[in-house]
């Protein structure tokens, strides 16, 4: 705090010290003279509690506890955890931590890390103080800074979406980076419905670790099995419009590019280099990171072809082939050229520009330099995102001195160049919540009356069917029997093929147990009854209905996850549903265009569409079981889980194959 130059009143609390680097010690925070509004607690855990109550009883309204050894050791450290929390709070104060490494405060000269911090616009909420530390070292290797930094630790008071809308409504912080090991519960939806509600979320960018399926659950549902935490934390992430990073060093490449860059209003980019491996790799990356690089229209390559040599490629990517090194000053103007086209929305350079000097005379270093102004203010002209790779990024020469000055990012590495490009494309995408109309008018005592026959928290395929139809999800006819003369009579009034299904508490998942038997003719029901029946003695109920001719299995699903709450699932579906895993996520509400999306991101998404002389699948209807499963998930809160598998996508419509729903 000192180092910092914070100027106000500072007062060190020691048992026997009278100073402290200058200031007068004082012995407890009761003998403090003025008013307190922080206090920083580092004693023996012990000692804690005893703390924080002179803290309150002397008014402290911030309280921020650096000891460790509370809730993070077990049930007891966890209960005078709480009991920490409640002491603040009901005298009005607030808790940082326990086992945090601290917080800063560029704008109030607030230091209270222990170790010297870079300033600028990237505030850092870290869940761990070793990443903290990563980061300020990062910071110090490849540019600007922080506005705030946040080590939370238990975060048992004060939690991450607090401290997100807080550095939302923060001026001196343009982009927020964020190191999260793990959410607490419903925390994560917490944080979407911020990200999701607020006017004006600044781009945020997610570090989380721990995307191994170790946490997967044993769950009876094939949603439940399938919803791993990495894919409802992408799903969830994307959907709000949050950047997740795999690592730390793209994390904060990316808080890089997004701090400085204006936003990127379309994906297609211009790639620009002095050589083609530079440029086919960064071709390369931001294709895999969902950027495009399209061919340059007519009049910018006849443009560009004024300027470049004959040698040179100038469709997109375009090539100085050697021209950049002998003259410098095309790089400013090739690159006006390609900001100046209108389906252009960025422009990545990739070479190495600023070390030209390196390879020619001095003379010709000065030329750089002069070529690196104008470069500036081209770029600045434009408004358009500009972003510069060079082998010589982490070196300090002229022309780049010039450039970084400018506030324009440069980039060692190659990927990372496109990968920080990316990132101020999924900034931008951000979904916003839509206001259409209810799809679903279901009647809420029917649903209660549904839900009521649940067996051992199981609602099985009958009921589950009803409860579809109450939400408007067209469901085939069926009849459920008891005997093998009600099977043929059901038989004969639904049709000439028909699917025979065993209905037991004991057996969800039918197909594994020998539950199930199709393409069975009417005269084939009674000893088709009787062979199921032989398979649950204790339970003889079969469904009876018409067998799907045609269409793609696929399989919409729903589950109440404890970090994100409910969540919809589509994808390819059946009995090989596990092991294809061709599934994606989204966090409920889903609407029309989310729910599109959902079905053009699985991997056998062609399968959807026209194939090999085969129409195409309605997937509008697609679209429509999702939303209203999506409603479904939000109304009906007992609900835990629930499989539609397989649904049958058709060239017209849907069928419901299977269907069945687990309660809380």
């Amino acid at each position: 705090m000192v180092a910092s130059g914070f100027d106000g009143p500072l007062y060190p609390i020691h048992p026997t010290a009278s100073e402290i680097l200058g200031r007068k010690a004082y012995p407890s925070l009761r003998e403090v003279p003025g008013p307190v509004e922080l206090a920083i607690v580092l004693v023996r855990p012990e000692l804690v509690p005893g703390a924080v109550s002179d803290c309150v009883a002397a008014g402290v309204r911030g309280i921020v506890v650096i000891t460790a050894g509370f809730g993070e050791t077990g049930a007891e450290g966890k209960r005078v955890e709480q009991e920490l929390v409640a002491v603040a709070r009901a005298s009005g104060a607030r808790l940082v931590g326990p086992n945090c490494a601290g917080l800063f405060s560029g704008s109030g000269r607030v230091n209270a890390m222990g170790w010297e911090v870079p300033p600028g616009p990237i505030a850092l909420i870290s869940q761990s103080g070793n990443m903290a530390l990563t980061f300020g070292q990062l910071a110090r290797e490849k540019g600007l800074g922080f506005s705030k930094l946040i080590t939370v630790g238990n975060a048992a008071d004060v939690r991450i979406p607090e401290y997100l809308d807080y550095l939302f409504a923060d001026p001196d912080t343009k982009v927020v980076l964020a190191y999260l090991e793990g959410f607490g519960a419903l925390e994560g939806r917490a944080l979407w419905d911020l990200m999701r509600a607020h006017p004006s979320p600044k781009p945020v960018v997610v570090l989380k670790p721990g995307d191994t399926e170790s946490g997967r659950r044993a769950a009876l549902s094939h949603t439940g099995a399938l919803a791993g935490e990495k894919r409802i934390v992408d799903a969830a992430l994307r959907q709000c419009g949050i950047v997740r990073a795999a690592e730390s060093e793209d994390a904060w490449d990316a808080a890089i590019a997004l701090a400085s860059l204006p936003p990127l209003m379309s994906r297609n980019i211009a790639v620009v280099s002095d050589g083609g491996g530079h440029a086919t790799i960064v071709c390369d990356t931001a294709d895999r990171c969902g950027l495009l690089v399209p061919p340059l229209g007519e009049t910018t390559q006849r443009r560009l072809s004024e300027i470049l040599p004959a040698r040179s490629g100038v469709a997109n990517p375009i090539d100085f082939a050697g021209q950049a090194e002998e003259e410098p000053e095309i790089v400013p103007r090739v690159t006006d050229v390609c900001l100046a086209d209108p389906e252009i929305g960025a422009l990545i350079f990739a070479g190495h520009f600023g070390g030209y000097v390196r390879i020619s005379t001095p003379e010709l270093g000065l030329r750089e330099q002069a070529a690196a102004r104008d470069l500036v203010d081209v770029v600045r002209r434009h408004g358009k995102p500009f972003i510069l790779h060079t082998i010589y990024a982490g070196e300090r020469l002229p022309a780049l001195e010039i450039i970084r000055a400018a506030g324009v990012p440069t980039y060692r590495s190659l990927e990372a160049s496109a990968k920080a490009m990316a990132a101020c494309w999924r900034a931008v995408v951000r979904p916003r919540p839509a206001t259409t109309q209810r799809r679903s008018h279901p009647d809420r005592a029917g649903v209660d009356a549904i839900l009521a026959r649940a067996s051992k928290g199981v609602l099985l395929e009958p009921d589950t069917r009803e409860l579809l139809a109450e939400y408007g999800i067209a469901v085939p006819a069926s009849r459920v029997v008891t005997t093998p003369a009600a099977a043929v009579e059901a038989a004969r009034a639904l049709g000439s093929r028909l699917a025979l299904k065993l209905v037991a508490p004991g057996v969800l998942h039918k197909s594994e147990a020998g539950g199930v038997l199709l393409d069975v003719a009417p005269e084939q029901a009674a000893d088709a009854f009787r062979t199921l029946a032989a398979r649950a003695p204790d339970v003889a109920r079969v469904l009876v209905t018409p067998m799907i001719a045609g269409g793609l299995e696929c399989v919409v699903g729903a589950f109440r996850d404890a970090q994100f709450g409910p969540v919809v699932m589509f994808g390819l579906g059946g009995i090989d549903v596990e092991a294809l895993a061709d599934v994606v996520f989204r966090l409920v509400p889903v609407y029309a265009a989310e729910a599109g999306a959902m079905t053009a991101e699985i991997r056998a998404h062609r399968l959807l569409g026209a194939l090999r002389g085969r129409p195409p699948r309605d997937v509008d209807a697609a679209v429509d079981v999702i939303m209203r499963v999506s409603e479904l998930m939000a109304d009906v809160e007992p609900l835990a889980e629930l499989d539609v598998n397989p649904l049958f996508l058709l060239e017209r419509g849907t069928a419901v194959a299977d269907a069945r729903a687990i309660l809380r």
